[in-house]
């Protein structure tokens, strides 16, 4: 009984130390490492717990020693340390993020490239980022990333970090939606045409902010200040303030505009009668009390990457093209 209460200690003190006490430096380098090690110890000592093995003969010759109901529980031990490992692992994850929200520090940052692994039991995504810190030191970093977040990335795409002040080697990328709400508590959403109403009004120094609330992450684009995009969405905005705004939506956000415009109460002139040819660019004119709104279609290339010759090839034969919704917004 004595080397059961020392065994159980044992199993207390290493869970303690793991989910507690485990210094950041630590897991942030290693965290499946680090939680594999405590899955295994948690596991030995929860095993002798029940167990109470007095050698090694004792494990290895199973069949030659009389064996009773505890002796039997060590294999129940291997699926409970299973679960610890996910366990260590998930909560270095939380830990993680919670620090990144205490002590991050938010730098723009460039996707320099991306590889990936997949074979049949599992696959790996890495994205390698440049950035400079708060304090002017280039880095230049490979890090693992999600399907998710990869199928988002691009190379060259501008994009920002955060990372730890405390402990900078904890770096993530803000890409994805899930990732900016979790660390930033910004929930995104799509741009709707009451938002186009109210930018309308807006004056010029306002309209970045009103788009960045709605959703992560909008910047000015470089050869033109009254333009916006959304690189992480694939979106484009254009604002004269006060005069008239343009919108242009991609993919998911193209369909929720359209059933937004059909459910805002704005109706299609009787003029109009290019309805038939819209999907070929023709426009479309739809009014609300005294706003307007313009609607058609296009089709946008997208840029390739010359080193990629999957995409090379798809954009020689014409694939490489994306149709998009243009609403534009005024007052009579």
């Amino acid at each position: 009984m004595k080397r059961r209460i020392i065994w159980g200690a044992l199993l207390l003190l290493t869970f303690l130390i793991w989910y507690i006490w485990m210094p950041a430096g630590l897991y942030i380098h290693m965290p499946v490492f680090v939680a594999i090690i405590g899955g295994i110890l948690c596991f030995i000592f929860m095993a002798q717990t029940f167990a109470d093995f007095t050698d090694m003969d004792e494990i290895t010759q199973w069949d030659r020693y009389p064996k009773q109901w505890y002796h039997n529980m060590t294999f129940v031990c291997i699926p409970a340390a299973i679960v610890l490992i996910i366990v260590f692992a998930m909560h270095y994850g939380k830990l993680e993020n919670e620090e990144l929200r205490q002590f991050g520090q938010i730098v723009p940052a460039t996707i320099v490239d991306g590889y990936y692994k997949k074979s049949s039991k599992s696959s790996t995504y890495k994205l390698t980022i440049s950035y400079y810190t708060k304090d002017g030191k280039q880095v230049r970093t490979q890090k693992e990333v999600g399907s998710d977040q990869y199928d988002l990335a691009s190379k060259g795409q501008h994009v920002e970090v955060v990372y730890s002040s405390k402990h900078p080697n904890l770096v993530k990328i803000l890409l994805g939606d899930e990732m900016v709400e979790e660390l930033t508590g910004m929930k995104s959403r799509q741009l709707t045409v009451k938002d186009m109403s109210q930018i309308l009004a807006m004056p010029g120094d306002s309209i970045l902010p009103a788009l960045n609330k709605i959703s992560y992450r909008w910047i000015t684009a470089d050869d033109d200040s009254t333009t916006y995009v959304n690189e992480n969405k694939k979106l484009f905005f254009s604002a004269q303030p006060r005069v008239r705004v343009t919108y242009v939506a991609m993919g998911e956000n193209l369909r929720s505009m359209m059933q937004d415009i059909r459910n805002s109460g704005f109706q299609k002139d009787a003029s109009d009668t290019t309805s038939h040819d819209k999907e070929e660019g023709g426009l479309s004119l739809y009014t609300k009390g005294d706003l307007k709104l313009v609607v058609h279609k296009k089709e946008i290339e997208r840029e390739v990457d010359q080193s990629d010759n999957s995409a090379v090839m798809a954009a020689a034969m014409g694939l490489n093209k994306e149709v998009a919704l243009v609403v534009t917004m005024f007052r009579n």
